[in-house]
């Protein structure tokens, strides 16, 4: 059972056992570990794929479920207890081990549990503005795709933004919630200025789940876009049909009219009457192309 103590207001290592009863203190369990606990008899710990705030008489429980922001599917699940005044980290210990070496090292002046946990849910975001900027990258290629009728790739580009996109808004709002149910814990603030962190972390979730609003917003503008798009290739394609089937329809009465054999038909045996007909069908075609040119149907 390792992790760290809250001594002085400073955050130090510690490789003593470490005793979940008593206070102040950052513990990281493994699964066995966890299981050989008391908590493990009054609460049982799973992964989720989504974020979740349990407050129960003697200890809260936070799962954050912090989606991976190279593959769509993948989540890293935290699942954390605030339990004698001690928070307890269960799983992922390296994942947790680093974002703690992030906030020592930030140097965040005097740390008390409900500032460290103010802190530790911030590093969750810390370089997600970062990520919604590439993103935003992202959907201007595909409008520029969109726009320039290059749309043979077009859902392939467009669909692993919007579904991150989906993905981060439910989480920045999952966040949100639980730094809001945070505020109705008592006895984890010391004071208003700690509060003050937890104002920070709700802002900045708040405004990035505002940014991925806006990129949401942009996305079906992007699709309507590409509909329009579309819609446009396939009024070409029916124009060109209409055209086509324009110019050939006096073809086909011509044929049809000289194929009824009649006795008396002067042209059947008329000496020139195969040329004339090729000739004629050949003028019909070049008024036909004149007058659309003119009408600028293309």
């Amino acid at each position: 059972m390792t992790g760290m103590k809250i001594d002085n207001g400073m955050l130090i290592k510690t490789n003593d056992t470490l005793d979940p009863d008593a206070g102040d203190q950052i513990v990281m369990l493994s699964r066995e570990e966890f299981e050989s606990s008391a908590l493990y008899k009054i609460h049982t710990a799973s992964n989720h794929r989504y974020s979740i705030f349990e407050m129960h008489p003697n200890y809260i429980f936070i799962s954050v479920a912090v989606p991976d922001k190279n593959s769509i599917n993948t989540f890293t699940s935290i699942s954390l207890y605030i339990y004698n005044g001690n928070i307890i980290f269960v799983n992922n210990r390296e994942y947790i081990a680093n974002i703690i070496d992030r906030i020592i090292k930030s140097r965040s002046g005097e740390i008390t549990t409900g500032k460290f946990l103010c802190l530790f849910l911030s590093q969750l975001i810390d370089k997600d503005m970062e990520f919604i900027e590439k993103l935003e990258k992202t959907l201007y290629n595909s409008e520029e795709m969109a726009l320039s009728s290059n749309i043979d790739n077009f859902s392939r580009m467009i669909d692993p933004p919007k579904k991150k996109l989906m993905t981060f808004y439910r989480y920045y709002n999952h966040l949100i919630d639980i730094g809001e149910d945070l505020y109705t814990v008592k006895d984890l603030f010391e004071n208003e200025k700690e509060k003050q962190h937890l104002n920070i972390f709700v802002s900045k979730a708040e405004r990035l789940k505002n940014e991925i609003s806006y990129l949401r917003e942009y996305v079906l503008q992007i699709q309507e876009i590409y509909q329009t798009q579309i819609g446009a290739r396939q009024n070409d394609i029916m124009k060109m049909l209409t055209i086509v089937t324009t110019v050939v329809l006096p073809l086909s009465l011509i044929a049809g009219w000289y194929g009824m054999n009649f006795r008396y038909m002067p042209e059947l045996m008329w000496r020139y009457g195969y040329l004339f007909v090729i000739i004629l069908s050949i003028v019909i075609v070049v008024i036909s192309i004149i007058v659309f040119k003119k009408k600028k149907y293309f």
